[in-house]
């Protein structure tokens, strides 16, 4: 291919200013060039200012319609294509596709090697053809258009093919040597901007697809949570549930320990997220099976799941948990705890901690647990409240606190139903942290209240877990 005077001269002002061009984050052109070489600078500014732009748009429909329109400010076109390189189909395939002002559909796919593209592509090096109809290579493409003259050039990222640039004309020798050289200098900064649109699009797909295998974890593990029981005289029994992110690491669960006897578990897994909602199935998985072969006393099966999830050998998890059985015919509530807040006790308008404390289990193989009984009256309200509800802050990190927490249940009345007492408590959450104010751990209560019903009922009905 002959290179006229002018276009040699051209590459050669192009090549002594090269040492300007742009490389990783372009620089602005020099002074000192817009005074020597005035219309070498000018170009190299253009491209400046292209390459900055190009760089910093992110959607790849956006992209390739700039590339074309920055483009042709460079270089006069009458077809513009950008074809990126498929690994997995190893072909060259259509991305974006011009003709004269309006976009036309991309559809084709080009092996390495064939055709002018494929050959520009193979080699990696930039093709400029003066007259098609003289070159074997050419491949007639259904555009409505008598294609003369053609520029392909490559875009690389080091020697990793991204794809190419495609430009025809009408007119033959459209494309000059200072064309190739401007193009061959901004192609880097093309390939750098496809490649980070390409991360990001593919970002954008993995964010969609995590979210939507959340959302659909979320659903699972709150069916994993029963919603409520029946048949245990003389019971009001209410539960919430509020994860701070997609998935929680709270839980809890309603356990049949035979007739007129309920068992109730509320726990918290350390940390949060996925993690820790696998954890939390793992525990009420576990946990129902040693009922079902064991319905030991609280203390008992706290001990026996401490010993199965520590064999699991989980490093860092642990799990909070209080467990504790109602038995209906004498209101008497027998509970355990591993580690969870103490539960609270809501009688005649005092409130009072029942203090009783163990190691989270998880940690140690041999725990032990103590296990304390309450004799309840009708009208008495016990909550087992996990310590995001303690730990609810405001924007002043103020924590919602005991003290805020009694308040509220202090001031409940004979008429409030378990149902009315879990809702008091995280609306008083709620206005504590203030609107707009994302909980930073999850949020569980279990409410227990005893009624008046009378004593003479059947217990042998095995509680319903709805």
């Amino acid at each position: 291919m002959k290179i006229s005077c002018f276009e040699r001269q051209a590459l050669d002002d192009q090549t002594h200013l090269a040492s300007y061009a742009l490389l990783g984050d372009a620089d602005p052109v020099p002074q000192s060039l817009l005074v020597s070489y005035p219309e070498q600078a000018k170009t190299l500014t253009l491209l400046y200012e292209v390459s900055r732009e190009l760089t910093s748009i992110l959607d790849r429909e956006e992209l390739l319609r700039r590339i074309a329109e920055r483009i042709k400010r460079l270089v006069n076109y009458d077809v513009f294509s950008v074809m990126l390189w498929n690994e997995e189909t190893q072909l060259l395939e259509s991305a974006f596709a011009m003709r004269y002002e309006d976009t036309i559909p991309a559809r084709m796919r080009m092996p390495l090697h064939q055709g002018i593209t494929g050959a520009a592509a193979g080699q990696r090096r930039t093709l400029r053809v003066n007259d098609v109809r003289d070159d074997a290579r050419y491949i007639v493409a259904d555009l409505d258009v008598e294609v003369r003259s053609e520029l392909v050039i490559p875009l690389l990222l080091q020697d990793r093919l991204i794809g190419v640039l495609d430009l025809e004309s009408t007119e033959p020798h459209s494309f000059t040597a200072e064309h190739e050289r401007m193009l061959s200098t901004l192609a880097p900064y093309i390939a750098i901007a496809l490649e980070n649109a390409g991360l990001y699009e593919e970002a954008r797909v993995n964010e969609r697809r995590l979210q939507s295998d959340l959302a659909t974890a979320r659903e699972i593990q709150l069916q994993l949570l029963p919603r409520g029981a029946r048949e245990v005289a003389g019971l009001d029994i209410a539960a919430a549930y509020l994860p701070a992110r997609e998935l929680g690491g709270d839980f809890y669960d309603f356990l049949p320990y035979g007739g007129g006897q309920l068992g109730f578990v509320l726990g918290d897994v350390s940390g949060k997220g996925t993690a820790a909602a696998l954890y939390g199935s793992l525990a009420i998985g576990t946990l129902r099976e040693l009922v079902v072969e064991h319905a030991s006393q609280p203390a008992a099966m706290l001990a026996l799941l401490n010993q199965r999830l520590h064999s699991a050998r989980l490093d860092s998890r642990f799990i909070a948990m209080l467990f504790a059985i109602y038995d209906a015919p004498t209101r008497r509530l027998k509970l355990a705890n591993a580690g969870e807040p103490h539960p609270l006790l809501v009688r005649a308008g005092a409130v009072q901690k029942i203090r009783i404390e163990g190691v989270p289990l998880g940690l140690f193989a041999d725990s032990q647990y103590d296990e304390t009984t309450i004799d309840l009256l009708p009208g008495d309200v016990v909550i087992f409240a996990s310590d995001g509800i303690l730990e609810s802050a405001n924007d002043h990190k103020e924590e919602f606190g005991h003290a805020r927490l009694s308040a509220v249940l202090s001031e409940l009345t004979d008429s409030d139903t378990a149902c009315n007492v879990t809702s008091k408590i995280l609306n008083a959450t709620n206005a504590h942290s203030g609107p707009g104010h994302s909980p930073h751990d999850d949020r569980t209560l279990l409410v227990l209240r005893v009624t008046d019903e009378l004593v003479s009922n059947d217990y042998s009905k095995l509680p319903i877990i709805y």
